[in-house]
């Protein structure tokens, strides 16, 4: 076996021979060159791995959807566009959007910003990597990809340090000469920030625009139809934190060049600026290109008169100035609706609160601290928001185009928006997308919404077919979706797997059900065995709502699930209905701090007991009813923002004794306890202080446990995996061999002590020596971010949680087995499973229809410890031959398939042979000894009957093989008639229940029935 290291090396060392990545004269940015570095790394050892023979199977689920980012079209061929998702990548249909697939599978990312079509060579397609929205779960690229296929290979053309790009523009005359706007790092400053050109097709680079602060990038581009030379260019001040977003800055604002991009003009008459301005979208309207139109995040103040109090007679806006007397005044069923509506204490009634003011022992200032966090400021602010703002002189000058404030667009999260659109038949006629869609038909000044009440909220582009204006695709968080009536009604187009899990959950029946929660689109469950291409469904179906977040079956009892979203909201819902489970801190006491991943956990030792994870942890006892703080705050800090911080991450209870607890925060802290929460130790000293994104106990030894750490909020990719094997007084790193590459979640396997499983920003990889080397697991798995792992133990499945391509299974018992002594022999087959036979095995199916689908087929592994060709042979109960086949072996784990079917002459020489041990002539034979001959004679497929059988696999002068057996199916139930009207005109239908015959007449007119058709049975 070659060393991951070596390879490390070797792939550095090739950098050397590839062609570089084209970038601004002078610029060689480190963390790009580490950054291919890893990707090279990665591409290394998935193709050298033990495991690359290995398939993952996607299993969905697709009608949710996912966060489409941008669309683009191909000039005169409306039924080809393509769809490019957050962290699903692009994907192509050339039908509409009947069908779709996914493009760029060897793109080092699937993080897309932004997608452009060369409308003079509709082959050519320009990617920009690395996602412009803002947001937690917005993650960054590697630059700048072209193709001129139509996206069946790429190349990468430059800008590598961008990190995030929000827009291409193609000059129209000229394919060569293109702009990009370069947003740049979300949590750092430094990259390739602002707009660039290139002029000949991607191999220099120049910045024509740069921003005027440290943070400030171009989010947004437009190119004037007639005048390619003619650009505006939206610039965006904005600042990211784990614990605070700044969305707005001085550096934000509106460009114009007259000249290619040689020079520019900041747009300031009528076009505001200052520190207030957020994110900036821009439109030029087709058919009057001197109309342009801009959307406005603006994060000043709202004037008093224009501020929103709520529909309620008591909200936090309007406690915000109320007085004693005013609150007191307040009716009783106001009070109570507050009380409800603010997450205060469950046990809080309307009397209880007014005494408490009415005495003093709560002030109105406690009551509004109580109110204000983090969480609540996404939606309860004074900020502006969203404006449109339009010039009818070319930019010139400027003027606010909304006659009133446009409300619950953006809130606050404007940096998750910001797109606008015009008709390209009506340039009176403008869209907006925020989290709903908005239209104006009259230039901006009154608007309406456009949203169907099927379609998913949160929009990010819209395109507009040209030639048919009333036919449009809409990028929602929910997938596509497309009208052709100008948006009175909307088909979605989800039959793609690309949800964003953050958490993945099994339970035990049979098969199994997969749990997930998922970003925009709540907690789904789901078979295990499902079908994503199924026409009829995938199985999945929605348990919950939100961005959906962890989710824990009772491993008693299938039926009874705990699920949330973001922030802490959880539920337990099962046969007796659903039960809120939330602690909350006393009303005296600031409130609770929850991450956006609020973990939770169900005791393994006892599942009525459940953990949840805030700035303390809670315990309780009794299923979520009733709560107790088990810690002190651990994860206090002094950095405080307008984002929850200072929270519990991640925690774990030991597989083998109740009550060692370990808990993981976002400020870096590792904290253990082995009395059930009575003390508590932190044990974080000797590691980086970045976020704990898992804390993973052994199962085989109580003082060893895993922690994995992830530096996404500080732009840093370096992997980083500790192991400690004395609770946590010395940690060990065992991310080396790993390439940079963020660590979401680290697992132990259940079975074998040595197998480590982690999922990162790219994949998965697998340790066979607890975190000494390392192999890669990617197998078919699509490059993709991996945020969680789970083992089901029972089946010994590993399901993959990935945040952009949905959920991925893999039979890993051949991992689990393979131990040191195993891999020393040149060949081992792995157990066959049994099969059970199904009665249509041997049916000839339709020749009109499809049916290879529907074919049984048995599938396994073996190790072959060089390359080779294996030979298969099925043997039956008599050791006889029945079928041959040939397949070329890798060095590693192999996976093998067969059809079950026997070759004829085999077969038939195999039962000749079987009716002369058993003493039978073949002419007089019943069919039951001669399945064969009676399949030849009806015509059938020749697949295995009932029975034993061994398959033997030889590699070079080396054997191995695995008996299995063949069940029968189950036996005939007898037919059960329902009762007919006899003999009648109605004699073909069925009575309705409740009509007629009593039970015993039931069965007599049953009885009839059958005599009357003749059955008797």
């Amino acid at each position: 076996m070659r060393s991951t290291p070596i390879m490390f090396l070797l792939a550095v060392l090739s950098l050397a021979t590839l062609p570089a990545l084209a970038r601004p004269a002078g610029a060689a940015p480190a963390d790009a060159a580490q950054r291919e570095a890893a990707w090279l790394q990665h591409q290394a050892m998935a193709q050298d791995s033990l495991f690359h023979a290995m398939h993952w199977n996607s299993i969905g689920p697709v009608a949710q959807g996912g966060r489409v980012v941008a669309l683009a079209g191909v000039p005169g061929q409306p039924s080809t566009f393509y769809v490019a998702y957050a962290t699903g990548g692009v994907w192509k249909t050339t039908d509409n959007g009947q069908h779709f697939t996914p493009i760029g599978a060897g793109l080092p990312t699937e993080v897309i910003g932004a997608i452009a079509v060369d409308p003079e060579h509709p082959q050519t397609l320009w990617v920009g990597t690395g996602e412009a929205n803002s947001s937690r779960s917005s993650f960054g690229g590697m630059g700048v990809f072209r193709s001129d296929d139509g996206g069946k290979t790429f190349r990468a053309v430059g800008l590598a340090s961008s990190d995030r790009i929000a827009r291409i523009v193609i000059d129209p005359a000229d394919g060569n000469t293109v702009y990009v706007a370069a947003l740049g790092k979300l949590y750092s400053t430094g990259g390739e920030r602002g707009v660039y050109r290139t002029r000949d097709g991607g191999k220099t680079w120049q910045r024509v625009l740069a921003g005027s602060t440290p943070w400030t990038g171009a989010i947004d581009l437009a190119m004037d139809p007639r005048h390619p030379d003619v650009l505006y260019a939206a610039l965006w001040d904005r600042q990211r934190s784990a614990w605070n977003f700044r969305g707005n800055g001085s550096g934000s604002g509106l460009w114009k060049s007259s000249d290619g991009g040689d020079h520019w003009t900041q747009l300031t008459d009528g076009f505001p600026t200052g520190a207030s301005i957020g994110r900036i979208g821009i439109a030029i309207a087709p058919g009057n290109p001197d109309i342009v139109y801009a959307s406005i995040d603006d994060w000043g103040t709202l004037p008093p008169d224009q501020r929103v109090l709520g529909d309620a007679p008591l909200s936090p806006a309007r406690l915000a100035t109320m007085s004693k007397a005013e609150f007191l005044r307040q009716a009783p069923d106001a009070i109570e609706a507050f009380i409800r509506a603010n997450d205060l204490p469950t046990d809080l009634t309307a009397a209880k609160l007014t005494a408490m003011i009415t005495e003093g022992k709560l002030s109105m200032q406690q009551l509004r601290a109580r109110l204000k966090e983090a969480e609540a400021d996404l939606f309860d602010t004074d900020h502006i928001g969203l404006e449109v703002y339009r010039s009818d002189d070319a930019g010139a000058h400027w003027a606010r185009a909304n006659e009133k404030p446009l409300r619950e667009v953006y809130y606050t999260y404007g940096y998750y928006f910001g797109q606008i659109r015009v008709a390209p038949d009506d340039a009176q006629r403008v869209y907006v997308q925020g989290m709903p869609m908005i239209v104006s038909n009259d230039g901006g000044k009154t608007w309406t919404g456009l949203n169907a009440p099927n379609m998913h909220v949160d929009y990010h582009d819209l395109l507009i077919d040209p030639a048919f204006p009333q036919r449009m695709l809409a990028a929602t968080d929910g997938g596509p979706y497309i009208t052709y009536d100008g948006g009175k009604h909307w088909q979605a187009m989800n039959a793609q797997a690309v949800g964003q899990f953050y958490s993945v959950s099994y339970d035990f029946a049979k098969p199994f059900n997969v749990y997930g929660g998922l970003q925009d689109n709540g907690v789904m469950m789901g078979p295990s065995t499902a079908d994503p291409h199924n026409p009829d469904g995938d199985g999945w179906k929605a348990i919950n709502g939100g961005d959906g977040m962890d989710v824990q079956p009772d491993p008693r009892d299938n039926g009874v699930v705990y699920s949330g979203y973001q922030f802490g909201w959880y539920q337990r819902s099962g046969p007796h209905g659903v039960h809120e489970v939330r602690p909350r801190a006393p009303l005296d006491a600031p409130p609770l701090r929850f991450n956006w991943t609020t973990p939770i956990e169900l005791s393994p030792q006892q599942p009525d007991v459940l953990y949840f994870g805030a700035d303390h942890l809670y315990r309780s006892l009794d299923r979520g009813t009733r709560w107790q703080a088990i810690s002190p705050d651990l994860a206090a800090t002094d950095r405080h923002g307008n984002v929850p911080y200072g929270t519990i991450t991640t925690l774990a209870e030991s597989p083998l004794r109740f009550g060692v607890l370990w808990v993981g925060t976002d400020t870096g802290k590792v904290w253990t306890s082995n009395d059930g929460g009575v003390r508590w130790r932190e044990v974080d000293a000797t590691l980086p202080r970045r976020w704990v994104s898992r804390v993973e106990p052994s199962a085989f030894d109580v003082r060893r446990a895993y922690v994995a750490l992830n530096g996404y909020r500080d732009d840093d990719s370096k992997a980083y995996l500790y192991r400690t094997d004395d609770d946590g007084a010395h940690w060990t790193d065992i991310a080396r061999g790993l390439p940079a590459e963020s660590i979401h979640v680290v697992r132990e396997d259940p079975h074998n002590p040595d197998v480590l499983y982690v999922g990162t920003d790219r994949g998965v990889y697998v340790s066979l020596d607890r975190g000494a080397h390392w192999q890669s697991l990617q197998a078919n798995l699509p490059t993709v971010p991996v945020h969680d792992l789970a083992i089901q133990p029972r089946d010994r499945v590993l399901i993959a949680g990935t945040h952009g391509r949905s959920v991925w299974t893999l039979d890993v018992l051949p991992i689990e087995d393979l131990t040191a002594s195993l891999m020393a022999q040149p060949l081992h087959l792995f157990a066959v499973a049994d099969l059970k036979a199904a009665r249509d095995w041997w049916q000839r199916g339709s020749p009109w229809f499809d049916t290879r689908r529907d074919a049984p087929q048995l599938s396994g592994s073996f190790w072959a410890r060089a390359a080779g060709e294996a030979r298969f042979t099925v043997l039956d109960d008599a050791g006889l031959p029945i079928q041959h086949w040939r397949a070329p072996a890798v060095r590693g784990i192999n996976l093998w398939r067969w059809n079950l079917l026997m070759d004829g002459k085999l077969a038939l020489a195999a039962e000749n042979a079987g009716l002369a041990r058993a003493h039978l002539d073949p002419a007089t034979a019943n069919w039951s000894a001669m399945p064969v001959r009676q399949a030849l004679d009806l015509g059938q497929p020749l697949r295995l009957v009932p029975g034993k059988y061994t398959l033997r696999v030889q590699l070079g002068d080396a054997l191995s093989s695995s008996v299995f057996t063949v069940k029968p199916p189950p036996p005939f139930k007898p037919r059960v008639t329902p009762p007919w009207t006899p003999r009648t005109r109605d004699f073909w239908t069925r009575r309705a229940p409740g009509q007629g015959d009593s039970g015993a007449d039931a069965a007599a007119a049953a009885e009839r029935q059958r005599e009357a058709s003749g059955s008797g049975q």
